[in-house]
């Protein structure tokens, strides 16, 4: 992956939050983004009153701390949670992702990396970006590759997760579709086990073909715009809400993203007043098949502000395809 596309997602997501937090980006090498991960320790959950006398212990719960990092030496509580929570460290979900590379016969140096995480580390995305060999050109020219994700929480805010989902470099969109769509997601109590990362990737990599003949049968899937504004009128309205289903009307009959300018009493998504805002970047003036459409929603999954709502949305896009083609 070039530089300038990572410098790209690292400007796209310096205004992006993870459940009202602000992120950070880092890239690099496995190693180079290992060293902006903090660590955490558990602690009794107690109170110092005045005096320094210690109130009562909560018998329920605990407090996760991160401990010093970089320039900042102090101790920072990051929440609280249950006695048989199980704290999973980020460097433990970095290890497995590097593990599962080398059970899928990938070189760790041929891999770009991609960190994204909250002001205090409490939660994180881990990014692994195949090489150029798994990525593939779907007919449009512009080349889709595939990419590991791990998500994780120290806090119990987010569930463990790896997917494994394909990545279009002209316009940054994320796509999760049919079998790679989602590989493990673990809630952090009771015995947790990290190591089925491996799995995710080796199945995900031998799925590919398949998922490249869905793209593929996406592309020769003609549409026609009676079918698409029905089905964003419905599908995408009662999916994403109105602002979305208006947003992907425009986008779908002219390649340009949109605001909302009039007022939405008595209106659709189809009718209401916009203004443009910008061209999106990978799609037509009009959409002509399935997999453009796909795009459009990829575009408007990309553009949520929220990490986490992000991932939602793009989880839903099969779903929504799958009502448009059928």
């Amino acid at each position: 992956m070039s530089r300038l596309l990572f410098d790209q997602l690292i400007e796209d997501n310096h205004r992006r939050r993870w459940l009202n937090s602000p992120v950070s980006v880092y890239q690099g090498t496995l190693d180079e983004i290992e060293q902006y991960m903090p660590c955490f320790e558990r602690r009794s959950f107690a109170l110092t009153q005045p005096d320094a006398i210690c109130s009562r212990l909560n018998q329920h719960f605990d407090t996760i701390v991160r401990k010093p990092f970089r320039d900042d030496r102090n101790y920072i509580p990051v929440g609280i949670v249950s006695k048989n929570y199980a704290l999973v460290p980020h460097k433990e979900v970095l290890d497995a992702g590097a593990k599962a590379l080398q059970q899928a016969k990938i070189s760790p140096e041929k891999v770009k990396a991609e960190l994204t995480i909250t002001e205090y580390g409490e939660r994180m995305r881990v990014c692994l970006y195949l090489p150029d060999e798994y990525s593939f050109d779907p007919g449009d020219g512009n080349v889709m590759a595939m990419r590991l994700e791990c998500f994780n929480s120290v806090d119990g805010s987010t569930r463990f997760q790896a997917l494994l989902g394909w990545f279009r470099f002209v316009c940054s969109n994320g796509l999760i579709v049919g079998v790679t769509k989602l590989g493990l997601r673990h809630r952090h109590i009771g015995h947790l086990s990290i190591s089925d990362v491996g799995e995710v990737l080796i199945q995900g990599v031998k799925d590919a073909d398949e998922e490249k003949k869905n793209f593929k049968a996406w592309r020769e899937h003609a549409v026609k715009l009676d079918d698409v504004v029905p089905w964003i009128e419905k599908d995408v309205r009662e999916e994403w809400g109105f602002k979305a289903a208006a947003r992907a009307y425009h986008i779908s009959t002219s390649g340009y993203d949109v605001e909302i300018l009039g007022n939405y009493r008595n209106e659709t998504p189809t009718t209401i007043r916009v203004g443009r805002t910008r061209r999106v970047p990978g799609t037509p003036e009009r959409v002509r098949n399935a997999f453009d459409v796909s795009q459009v929603l990829a575009w408007l999954a990309r553009e949520r502000n929220d990490l986490q709502e992000r991932l939602e949305w793009r989880q839903q896009i099969p779903g929504l395809m799958k009502a448009l083609v059928n």
